[in-house]
């Protein structure tokens, strides 16, 4: 299945009967209908039609009916020749005076009722069917644009731990020279033992090393870009254990270095990280 974005709107009209569809971020599939008296019977059919369709997020539909012309007033003539003859036997009885007219029988409601144009259910089936399936469609092409925003942010990471990676190969090979010199301008003429030189040069680099931390964003960048190749109906929450992980190995990165270079990168991959969460939590 196709990835998906959880917004989006779709509409059905067929005779009288107008659906529309929204879709909204949920971390499940929340269904909500509101539909006129006469249709509660087939809410059940209409969550069936969107739990085929849908795996996730809050989906609305919303069910009306149109005016039409050919609504009519009918007349329970036999209830309302009852309610006649009751009164008149309880005047009589009673002696009460005055008339019973047609005002005291149009006060009994359940005399009239209103009789519809009959709607059929398969008006009603096809016009959520349409409503389902155009909001399906731009479920998919949000879901679409979504992905490739993701996957130029995976580039920007991948350039970044790129440089953080040339920066501390280039600090792994100057720092021996960097302690070096730093000696000789303190200890001035004293002669610099080479070896001890050479254990605080390694001890140096031993604590601010980010060589697996560098390793494993590259390793999460591949697992990130066959998930974008591979798309899939789920690839949102595959997508989010994926930032959590990058998020934390910047955030080591970050912590260790006193590099200004590497700390810009972090703080640029911090940025693309935040953006590219922002996006996938609109992923199905």
């Amino acid at each position: 299945m196709l990835p998906e974005s959880m917004t989006g709107y779709g509409r059905g009209v067929v005779g009288a009967i107008k659906a529309e569809a929204r879709s909204f971020n949920h971390k499940n599939l929340d269904i909500q209908i509101k539909l006129p008296s006469f249709f509660y019977q087939f809410e059940n059919d209409m969550r069936k039609m969107v739990k085929e369709m849908f795996n996730r997020g809050h989906i609305e539909i919303y069910i009306t009916k149109t005016e039409i012309d050919t609504v009519q007033i009918k007349i329970n003539k036999s209830l309302a020749k009852g309610y006649h003859n009751a009164l008149m036997s309880l005047k009589d009885e009673l002696s009460i005076a005055g008339d019973i007219n047609i005002n005291v029988l149009a006060s009994y409601r359940d005399i009239f009722c209103l009789e519809e144009e009959d709607t059929g259910t398969n008006e009603l089936n096809e016009a959520v069917k349409l409503a389902l399936e155009e909001l399906k469609i731009m479920r998919v092409e949000e879901g679409k644009n979504l992905l490739e925003d993701v996957a130029a942010r995976a580039l920007l990471l991948k350039k970044y731990t790129g440089e953080i990676q040339d920066i501390r190969n280039k600090t792994i090979a100057d720092t021996k020279q960097k302690l070096h010199e730093r000696l000789k301008e303190f200890l001035a003429d004293t002669a610099i033992d080479e070896s001890r030189l050479v254990q605080e040069a390694a001890i140096l680099i031993e604590r601010a090393d980010i060589t697996e931390e560098i390793v494993r964003i590259k390793s999460h960048l591949g697992h990130m870009e066959e998930m974008l190749k591979s798309g899939g109906d789920t690839v949102g929450k595959k997508l989010d254990f994926l930032v959590q992980e990058l998020r934390r190995e910047v955030n080591t990165i970050s912590s260790k270095t006193n590099d200004v270079e590497v700390t810009n990168n972090t703080i640029e991959m911090k940025h693309e990280i935040e953006k590219i969460k922002e996006q996938i939590q609109n992923l199905q």
